[in-house]
């Protein structure tokens, strides 16, 4: 079990291919903050946009399941180790890539706040809980993405729902239907962020739930797995 999950953080540090999946963690607030069309004139707006994190944390987890589908080399983490030991590790290289991602997007959006704010930059608590909810989803989040990759196990598919979904599906819903919109993960990671979004969960509530979409998809991803054939 150890080498198992030795072999996937390995492999999920490796290459240069991880730089590029990172840049998402400061390119997706980025984006957020330039097209947002909304003025964002203080700390607690502008990490705000951090909400975005996650799903550089759910990209990022599930290309380290599709990969070995499309490079078909799956085979060989199944013939090297269990089935059940290949799963959890893959699990806990996502949590562990979805807590490094949460850290660069942290540290990355609390560096371009500074720059934008200067002197009206707030080091009070409020930042301090937006930072640390956003290493907590995003670390949930990369889980969450690599249950989807045993789901879904196509590269395609599995980056469309981590990129498209949110913005295409969950953000209007939580403008439109927010009774809805609100449970669904990518907005359940916002709110441990405390983002400035409206009708959001408290953090204790969104916890819970988005430990519930992980169980629940990891659960799912595992049973795919077992039944069926390794390609």
């Amino acid at each position: 079990m150890r080498d198992a999950i030795r072999a996937e953080i390995l492999k999920a540090r490796s290459g240069f291919w991880l730089l590029a999946v990172l840049a998402y963690a400061v390119l997706l607030p980025l984006g957020v903050w330039r097209f947002s069309g909304v003025e964002l004139s203080d700390t607690r707006l502008m990490l705000g946009c951090l909400a975005a994190c996650p799903v550089a944390a759910t990209f990022l987890g599930g290309y380290l399941v599709t990969r070995d589908y499309y490079y078909r080399s799956i085979e060989r983490g199944v013939l090297l180790h269990r089935k059940s030991h290949l799963y959890l590790a893959k699990l806990i290289a996502g949590a562990v890539s979805g807590l490094v991602t949460g850290l660069v997007g942290a540290l990355g959006w609390s560096l371009v706040t500074w720059l934008v704010l200067r002197s009206g930059f707030d080091t009070g608590w409020s930042t301090w809980a937006t930072l640390l909810g956003c290493l907590l989803a995003c670390t949930l989040a990369g889980v969450f993405g690599v249950a989807i990759g045993w789901i879904l196990r196509d590269y395609y598919f599995a980056a469309g729902v981590s990129f498209l979904l949110p913005f295409a599906i969950e953000l209007p819903l939580l403008f439109l239907r927010p009774s809805i919109g609100r449970f669904l993960p990518n907005d359940v990671f916002a709110g441990l962020i405390q983002a400035p979004l409206p009708s959001l969960l408290p953090v204790w509530l969104s916890l819970l739930i988005a430990v519930a979409w992980v169980g629940v998809t990891s659960f799912a991803g595992l049973r795919l797995f077992l039944r069926r054939e390794v390609l």
